[in-house]
């Protein structure tokens, strides 16, 4: 089984947080019918609690379907710029014994997003503009690893839990 250095971790983690955060605020810009896409599938776990978890604002919503129909119908025109993302390995081997490749070993890990940053509301040039903060656990597409060899497509990374605030 490969073993991956600190300097793995630190070079996986930070492209996978630069391109999620890259594609995930484009996404909620301009190609919101996308952005259920960005989430783990709906589960209900043993403890009744739901997979992914999104709050927005302090309100859970109950999936990622719910997240996008709000976005969808309720958000004005947004631009989303972030100016901070800080980003750690959370669990490093979410399944012991998967995978034997450096590649595998990669793909086998959980991540906390931070990011931070300024959101235009309304216009382009001239709507308010507000402060948030956004939390992310991302763990990797379990669909796309088993479709991989099959020339399988898709988000890496997917959200398993999302905490939005806007800041006052």
């Amino acid at each position: 089984m490969a073993t991956l250095t600190e300097t793995d971790y630190a070079r996986v983690s930070t492209d996978a947080a630069e391109r999620f955060v890259d594609l995930y605020y484009s996404a909620l810009d301009g190609s919101r019918s996308s952005i259920k896409t960005y989430y783990v599938p709906t589960i209900v776990q043993d403890n009744g609690r739901g997979l992914p978890s999104i709050s927005y604002n302090g309100e859970l919503l109950a999936d990622s379907a719910a997240f996008q129909e709000r976005w969808e119908k309720q958000m004005p025109w947004t631009h989303f710029e972030a100016q901070s993302v800080n980003v750690h390995v959370m669990n490093p081997t979410m399944m012991p014994g998967a995978g034997r490749s450096k590649k595998d070993a990669e793909h086998n890990m959980s991540l906390i997003v931070q990011v931070s940053g300024s959101v235009r509301l309304g216009e382009r040039r001239e709507g308010p503009l507000r402060g948030f903060s956004d939390s992310f656990v991302l763990v990797p597409n379990a669909e796309l690893s088993r479709a991989a060899g099959k020339g399988g497509h898709g988000r890496p990374w997917l959200i398993q839990s999302q905490t939005f605030r806007f800041v006052v």
